[in-house]
């Protein structure tokens, strides 16, 4: 381990025993005094602005009622619509499937010039592996969840000398023994704004003077960090019987929580008061804690400082400043970063030009949560007057004494006629349009944040289901609002992370990381985004046509890339597989298999042709017959209709006989009757002679 290696809290240690961190209980008074008056100045005006809408975020998120929250005096519902909080859930959950799904969530890409890109990777692979010991996963979603509450998402990163201890088997005991070497270990805290304390002249953490980290700690940390020479020896004086006060004004974000003020007689603890920012090198020089003047110690963390010597009060210098308390100094020492950063990033959750402060779900859902929360409560305050009974009495009708409550086998007394002494007394029945109302702040709680819920989304304003289309179109338009946050998230708090965890590795543990590397945070996207792109390829995969099987495996990948089944490595395994190019003894023997496979189809078509071609003349065959068959058809035809021509002409013929004869018979009759008047004549001649 080299020198200048940094502890929990950024602090440095310096190998030799003489740079132990011990003064005099008179360091640093002035240095102290300079600091918390910044520090109570800039909490002031950062309370002015911001402490009561801060608290009223966090109640809504926790569904934590207060006094102050009342929307009327006689207000006496105390429900809390769930809208607001749903909406940061699904924004912060959104997110966090778009960074962290993947097992490689960072990429640090090498120079293009570089040809070997193994070293790259392989830091890649450690930080990732570094980040897991630290948890880091876990303090940066918190960052995105305090970023979705409060607008501003803040990060404290922490370099560590830690044991590694790992259970080790003795080859010749046989016996499991513990392996406690020290490593160099970043993790990462994530600070609620309402402990964060920024200088209020500057609008990013570069451009401030200084920033502070107000937080209660357990006294018994401190006292452990002071006995491993972390912290002053002597600030033991001052705070070993010295605890927090019992009331905090910088604080009310979370004033119902228990766990906000706790006095000295409930548990020990410590206000500390960490700072990083520039600070008079007079002051630090009076206040560091090494026996090394700090020109010495700057030109051992910075060479260049050699040529510049400390010669005027008002030089700023980066620094790094822990009080106990608001009196006591427990470590006062200059920025020992080689890249002289500092150790906090603040991101906005969403763009607010000009300020610090950005905006959060919480500020985009306020007014409509609000007024949800007052349609609620009217109802719920109106449905008790409803639903509890109410009874005007003749106070001077009913006897003395008498107990004034309703209940089952109740006997009423009184003077005269109960009908004219007892009344119910009845107001109102509640309007359906409330609930109407009620649905429609929830949908403008939705539209302020963008957050997509599945359940409104299948219905409309009027409780209509939504068709498809309308439903793709607003998944569309969550998507888009996702990607913005996730692309805001990537760029301004998670790779400004990963690149000073690498830098703060790469000085401390050269072994490990020797080089300076490139970083690109590559997020993946969101679940809805993926369903919504895993459909399309689903539908562009059932358009391919089967010719391209590249394709098809390439689309199927994608598709399997999105989804989230247990077997995702093995099945992403078998396609890449199948995608990658083959070797060159593959190669050879694919090529030799193509070769097989073409003589065979050769043979086989050559067969084909040979039969297609006998086929070919069968069916000419066939169809010379066919002609032929078709013209004696013809010839015949011909043939049919002269013999129908003759057999008509023939009837025409008959036809003509028969009148003939029927004339010739008429002829003969004639003929019949007149011999037979002849001779009826000639007989009657005959008679008269």
């Amino acid at each position: 381990m080299t020198a200048n290696v940094p502890t929990a809290g950024n602090a440095i240690l310096v190998d030799s025993p003489d740079a132990q961190h011990k003064q005099g209980p008179q360091k640093g008074t002035e240095l102290a005094g300079w600091l918390v008056t910044r520090a109570r100045n800039w909490e002031s005006f950062r309370d002015r602005g911001y402490r009561r809408r801060w608290g009223e975020y966090w109640r809504m998120w926790r569904g934590m009622w207060n006094s102050e929250d009342r929307n009327r005096g006689s207000e006496r519902s105390r429900l809390i619509a769930p809208a607001l909080a749903q909406a940061i859930e699904m924004t912060v959950s959104e997110i966090e499937e778009g960074l962290f799904s993947k097992e490689v969530w960072f990429d640090t890409p090498d120079d293009i010039l570089d040809e070997d890109k193994k070293d790259a990777a392989k830091a890649r692979d450690f930080l990732l592996e570094d980040f897991e010991l630290a948890n880091a996963k876990d303090n940066l979603s918190e960052a995105v969840l305090v970023g979705a509450i409060y607008g501003t998402g803040i990060i404290k990163m922490n370099t560590d000398v830690v044991p590694n201890r790992v259970p080790v088997r003795n080859p010749e005991t046989n016996r499991l023994e513990l392996d406690e070497s020290e490593r160099v270990l970043v993790t990462m805290e994530s600070i609620r704004p309402d402990e964060f304390i920024p200088d209020p002249a500057g609008r990013t953490i570069a451009e401030m003077q200084g920033c502070f980290h107000k937080v209660q700690k357990p006294l018994h940390s401190v006292l452990q960090k002071i006995a491993a020479g972390i912290y002053n020896e002597s600030a033991l004086a001052t705070i070993g019987h010295t605890s927090v006060p019992t009331s905090n004004e910088g604080n009310q974000a979370d004033s119902d929580d228990p766990q906000t003020y706790i006095s000295g007689a409930e548990a020990e603890t410590c206000e500390v008061l960490e700072y990083h920012g520039a600070v008079p090198l007079r002051l630090l020089d009076d206040a560091v804690s090494t026996g090394t003047p700090l020109d010495e110690m700057l030109k051992e963390i910075d060479p260049d400082k050699s040529q510049d010597p400390i010669s005027s009060q008002e030089e700023m210098v980066e620094a790094i400043v822990t009080i106990a308390n608001g009196n006591t100094i427990l470590r006062a020492m200059a920025n020992p970063f080689v890249m002289k950063d500092r150790s906090v990033i603040a991101y906005q959750f969403e763009k607010v030009p000009g300020r610090f402060w950005g905006r959060g779900v919480a500020e985009k859902g306020y007014n409509p949560q609000k007024a949800l929360d007052a349609e609620l409560r009217s109802r719920i305050d109106a449905l008790g007057f409803i639903s509890s009974p109410m009874i005007g009495i003749d106070s001077g009708r009913v006897p003395r004494g008498f107990k004034m409550e309703v209940k089952p086998g109740k006997v009423w007394m009184t003077q005269g006629p109960p009908r004219e002494v007892i009344t119910p007394v009845e107001i109102g029945n509640l309007q359906q349009a409330t609930f109407n109302q009620a649905d429609t702040m929830e949908r403008m709680v939705q539209m302020g944040t963008g957050a997509f819920d599945t359940a409104s989304a299948l219905q409309g304003g009027n409780g209509q289901t939504q068709s498809g289309s309308q439903t793709s179109l607003m998944m569309g338009a969550f998507v888009k609002r996702s990607k913005r946050s996730i692309r805001n998230v990537n760029d301004n708090l998670i790779t400004p992370v990963v690149q000073k965890a690498m830098w703060r590795y790469m000085q401390f543990d050269p072994n490990r990381y020797p080089q300076d590397y490139k970083f690109c945070v590559k997020p993946t996207l969101g679940i809805v985004a993926r369903e919504v792109e895993a459909m399309q390829l689903t539908q562009l995969m059932g358009m391919l046509p089967d010719q391209y099987p590249q394709v098809n495996l390439t689309v199927a990948k994608g598709i399997i890339e999105l989804s989230s089944v247990h077997n995702k490595a093995e099945v992403m395994a078998s396609f890449e597989e199948a995608l990658k190019p083959p070797s060159p003894e593959q190669q050879q023997k694919q090529q030799e298999m193509a070769a097989l496979e073409f003589e065979a189809a050769k043979a086989e078509a050559e067969s084909v042709l040979l039969e297609n071609q006998k086929i070919m003349a069968e069916t000419r065959k066939i169809l010379a017959d066919a002609m032929v068959a078709d013209r004696r058809a013809d010839t015949e035809e011909v043939r049919v209709v002269q013999e129908q021509e003759r057999i008509s002409i023939q009837q025409a013929e008959l036809a003509t006989l028969r009148e003939q004869n029927q004339i010739a018979m008429k002829r003969l009759e004639l003929q019949e009757k007149q011999v037979e008047a002849k001779l009826r004549e000639m007989g009657s001649n005959k008679t008269s002679e």
